[in-house]
């Protein structure tokens, strides 16, 4: 059964964030923020491949969503991650620790209190590791970047969306 419309008076920002993602085998991972706001009915899916400047019948890139959060705003940024880079002669920012994982230290209140853009950035990252092993498609189109491959293996084995148990 398909979900009914949800009206609200004032309905919130809604932000697409696209991190389009990098690795080289001698300096690691690295990515590229790119963000718009969300218009009217134009799918979170379709704004995050008009800014990554990817074609309607592009079957060349990945795209995938990853996260979500609020903003201090009360918006919420949806978080897209694209490989390969599209555009690859732009300037990115190495990302230094994918393994880095954001946590709040109070089970009560989720949200971590000092999110950056390096700790969704590195979920994004953890993310495509975990679609790596579960997602067959994700896997088909990853098996051209060995090196990448071999990164993604080589992340903690509690990748976003896997619970691991001490």
């Amino acid at each position: 059964m398909p979900l009914a419309p949800h009206e609200v008076p004032d309905p919130p920002s809604v932000a697409v964030e696209v991190v389009v993602v990098r690795h080289d085998p001698s300096e690691g991972f690295s990515y590229r923020r790119l963000i718009t706001a969300l218009g009217r009915e134009v799918s979170p899916d379709h704004a995050a491949r008009g800014l990554a400047l990817l074609g309607e019948h592009d079957q060349t890139h990945m795209v995938h969503s990853t996260s979500w959060r609020a903003t201090r705003e009360g918006g919420i940024t949806l978080t897209y991650l694209v490989h390969p880079d599209p555009a690859p002669d732009r300037p990115g920012t190495l990302l230094p620790e994918p393994h880095r994982i954001a946590r709040s230290p109070r089970p009560g209140h989720p949200s971590p209190p000092d999110l950056e853009v390096g700790h969704v950035v590195a979920h994004a990252v953890r993310h495509l590791a975990f679609l790596e092993i579960s997602d067959s498609a994700i896997a088909a189109h990853l098996s051209a970047w060995p090196g990448l491959v071999h990164a993604l293996r080589s992340l903690p084995l509690a990748t976003a969306g896997e619970m691991a148990h001490a």
